[in-house]
C-alpha cells in the first residue's frame, strides 16, 4: 500500500471509513454473542441474568488482560504491511497463534478454579451455582477468541477486513438461532437454561476461529523459523503486555463497579448489567474505528509519514466523539427503547430493574461519549506502539479516580449504584483527555 506525500483530510476520511465499516460490523458481531446471551438470559429472570453478570464480571477481570497482549498482533502486522515486510506479517501471525495457545494453557485452568470458589465468596443474593455453571461452560471459548484476535488483527492489518465481517456475521446467525433453542427447549430440544446460552457462545466463537484460520493463513504465506516465531512471541508480548494491563486496568474498574454493584441488590445488578451491555454494544462502533484508525496510524507510521498518521489519528477521533454524541442523544431521549432489547418494558415485574437502568443510561450517556474518544486515542497510540505511557494513564484514571470516586460517592455519601456509575464517568473523561494529549505531542514530527 502506497500513500501521498501531502495527506488530504477527505482522502484520508474515506480511507479510514473504508476500512472502519467492515470493522466495526466485525465488532458488532462479535458482541452480538453477548448481546444475544444477554437478551435469552433476562428472558429466563432476574436471578439468571444476575448470576450471568456475576460470572461475566469474574471471567473479563483477566481475560480483558490475555485479550490486550492478544492486540499486539494488529500493529505488529500494519507496520510490517505498511513496509511491505511480508515475512513480518507471517511472523506476526504465527507468533500470535503460539502467543493464544500460551495464554489459555495459563488462564483457563485459573478460571475453573474461580468457579469452583464463587458459591464461596458470592453475595447470598446471586446464584452461586447457576454462576459457577455459566462460568466453567464459558470459559471454553478462551481459546478461539484469543486466536480469532489474531487471525482479525492479520486479516484487517493488510486491508482485508471484508472477510472478518462476514464469518463474524455467520457467527451471530448461528447464536441468534441456537441459543434460545437450548435455552428455552425449542422443539425436541431439552432446555437448558443458563448452561444452554453459555454453550452457544462457546460453539459460535470455535466455528469463527476455525473459518478465519485458511483465510489469514493467505496472508502470512512467507517461510518463518522457529527460532523466528519465538522471537516474535516474545516480541508481541514486550508490546502487548501494557496494552493487557491497560484493558486490564478499564476492564478490572468495570469488573469491580459490577461486583461493588451487587450489594445494591440483584435488581439494581441486573440493571447495571442491561444499562453495561446496551452502552457496550454502541461503543463496538469507536472500538472498530479506534481498530481501524490504529491500521491507518501504523501502516503511515510503517512508511515513515508522520503528517499522514497523525492526519488517521485527528480523523479517527473525530468520527468516534461524533458517533458517540448521536448515541447519547437518543438514550437521554428514549431509553425504554434502548432497554427493550433486553427486558419485556410491559411486564410490571421489571419495573425497578428498568427503573434504575433509566438512571444508570442517564448517566452513561456522557460516559459512552468520553469512552469513545479514549478508545480511539489509544488505537492512535498502538499504531505507534506506544503502548506503556497509556499504561500508566490508564492505572490512574480507572483505579484511583474512577474506582476511589466511585466508592466514595456509592458508599460515603450514600449515593449507591448511581455513585459507582458518576465515578466511572470521572475516570474515562481523564484518560480521554490525556491519551489524546500524549498522541498530538507524538505526532508533533508531523509538523
Amino acid at each position: 500500500m502506497t500513500f501521498a506525500a501531502t495527506p488530504s483530510p477527505r482522502t484520508e476520511l474515506r480511507a479510514l471509513l473504508t476500512l472502519a465499516g467492515p470493522v466495526v460490523v466485525s465488532q458488532f458481531a462479535a458482541n452480538a454473542l453477548a448481546l444475544i446471551a444477554t437478551a435469552v438470559i433476562g428472558r429466563l429472570g432476574t436471578a439468571e441474568l444476575a448470576a450471568a453478570a456475576y460470572a461475566n464480571a469474574a471471567y473479563y477481570l483477566g481475560f480483558i488482560m490475555l485479550v490486550g497482549v492478544m492486540l499486539s498482533v494488529a500493529p505488529r502486522v500494519a507496520r510490517a504491511h505498511g513496509a511491505g515486510d511480508s515475512a513480518g506479517i507471517a511472523r506476526a501471525l504465527r507468533g500470535g497463534l503460539w502467543l493464544a495457545v500460551a495464554l489459555t494453557l495459563v488462564w483457563l485452568p485459573v478460571m475453573w478454579l474461580v468457579a469452583a470458589w464463587l458459591p464461596a465468596v458470592a453475595p447470598p443474593d446471586i446464584r452461586s451455582d447457576l454462576a459457577a455453571t455459566y462460568l466453567k461452560i464459558y470459559a471454553l471459548g478462551m481459546l478461539p477468541n484469543l486466536a480469532i484476535l489474531a487471525l482479525r488483527g492479520t486479516l484487517e492489518g493488510t486491508g482485508k477486513p471484508r472477510v472478518v465481517t462476514a464469518i463474524s456475521l455467520l457467527g451471530v446467525g448461528f447464536a441468534a438461532v441456537v441459543s434460545p433453542a437450548l435455552a428455552y427447549g425449542w422443539g425436541p430440544l431439552p432446555r437448558l437454561g443458563l448452561p444452554g446460552a453459555a454453550a452457544t457462545s462457546v460453539l459460535a466463537t470455535w466455528g469463527m476461529a476455525l473459518a478465519l484460520w485458511p483465510l489469514a493463513w493467505r496472508q502470512a504465506v512467507s517461510d518463518v523459523s522457529v527460532q523466528d516465531v519465538r522471537q516474535e512471541v516474545r516480541a508481541l508480548f514486550r508490546l502487548g503486555w501494557p496494552i493487557g494491563l491497560t484493558l486490564g486496568a478499564e476492564g478490572g474498574m468495570f469488573t469491580v463497579t459490577t461486583l461493588l454493584m451487587a450489594r445494591f441488590g440483584p435488581e439494581v445488578l441486573a440493571a447495571h448489567n442491561v444499562t453495561l451491555q446496551a452502552i457496550t454494544a454502541i461503543f463496538m462502533i469507536p472500538l472498530g474505528i479506534s481498530s481501524a484508525t490504529g491500521v491507518r496510524v501504523g501502516q503511515a507510521a510503517g512508511a515513515g509519514e508522520w503528517q499522514r498518521a497523525r492526519w488517521a489519528g485527528l480523523l479517527g477521533l473525530a468520527v468516534s466523539g461524533g458517533v458517540m454524541v448521536g448515541f447519547a442523544v437518543l438514550e437521554l431521549v428514549a431509553p425504554r427503547l434502548v432497554f427493550g432489547v433486553f427486558l419485556d418494558t410491559g411486564n410490571p415485574a421489571n419495573a425497578s430493574v428498568i427503573a434504575a437502568a433509566t438512571i444508570f443510561l442517564g448517566i452513561a450517556a456522557l460516559f459512552q461519549t468520553v469512552d469513545g474518544i479514549q478508545v480511539t486515542a489509544n488505537g492512535a497510540l498502538r499504531g505507534l506502539q506506544d503502548t506503556r505511557a497509556p499504561l500508566l494513564v490508564s492505572l490512574l484514571a480507572y483505579w484511583l479516580l474512577g474506582l476511589g470516586l466511585g466508592a466514595w460517592l456509592a458508599f460515603g455519601l450514600d449515593m449507591g449504584g448511581r455513585g459507582l456509575w458518576f465515578g466511572l464517568t470521572a475516570g474515562l473523561t481523564f484518560a480521554a483527555v490525556a491519551l489524546v494529549w500524549r498522541f498530538l505531542m507524538m505526532t508533533k514530527k508531523a509538523h
